[in-house]
């Protein structure tokens, strides 16, 4: 009954309810909002290790709901999560530097062909793994979860100059990597 009324409400009155009797409401809003999304994000940082992204989102959910004190009113809900997932990410890939395996099954790039599109989305994959995970969180931070670069620079916490030089870098590797494919402004960078 009550859920209904959560769905009307703003990312920062549901935090705000973090704190009270509703908090499961709360979070789970939060979730079907967000869950998706940040579920793309790890899944790709993480190169399609489809079991390690989905418990990177329930860490992530879950540190959501410990630590909603601290979010920044002043900003917006999407910029602090992400600044928690990439924190992650970073702590993820400083711990365990391996490469993880590639599953190139996760739709991406929509195609007539479905041949097309699975050699695509493997290349795909495999472009993003081969990145520096600076470099592919940004391009995914932008390009797939289509954030502002003012947003990249807030979850990051680097200038904004150094977000255009990794989109730059990542863009034309990420180009050059896909070119059989023949990339452009129309199919690289309009991922879904």
């Amino acid at each position: 009954k009550h859920r209904s009324n959560l769905k009307s409400v703003s990312d920062e009155t549901l935090i705000a309810l973090l704190s009270s009797k509703r908090r499961n409401e709360a979070l789970t809003e939060l979730y079907q909002r967000y869950g998706s999304r940040v579920f793309g994000y790890f899944l790709r940082m993480f190169r399609g290790d489809r079991d390690k992204a989905q418990d990177f989102v329930q860490e992530l959910f879950l540190r959501i709901l410990e630590k909603h004190h601290q979010f920044d009113p002043n900003k917006t809900f999407s910029t602090w999560m992400f600044t928690i997932a990439s924190n992650m990410c970073k702590t993820a890939f400083r711990k365990e530097p391996v490469k993880l395996p590639i599953q190139g099954n996760e739709k991406v790039y929509l195609s007539d062909d479905d041949h097309s599109k699975k050699a695509f989305n493997t290349a795909l994959m495999e472009a993003l793994g081969d990145l520096e995970e600076v470099h592919r969180s940004a391009f995914i931070l932008r390009y797939i979860n289509h954030l502002s670069l003012k947003e990249i620079s807030e979850i990051s916490d680097i200038p904004l100059g150094t977000v255009k030089s990794r989109l730059f870098n990542a863009t034309k590797k990420m180009a050059e990597a896909l070119k059989e494919f023949q990339p452009n402004e129309n199919n690289l960078f309009k991922l879904q």
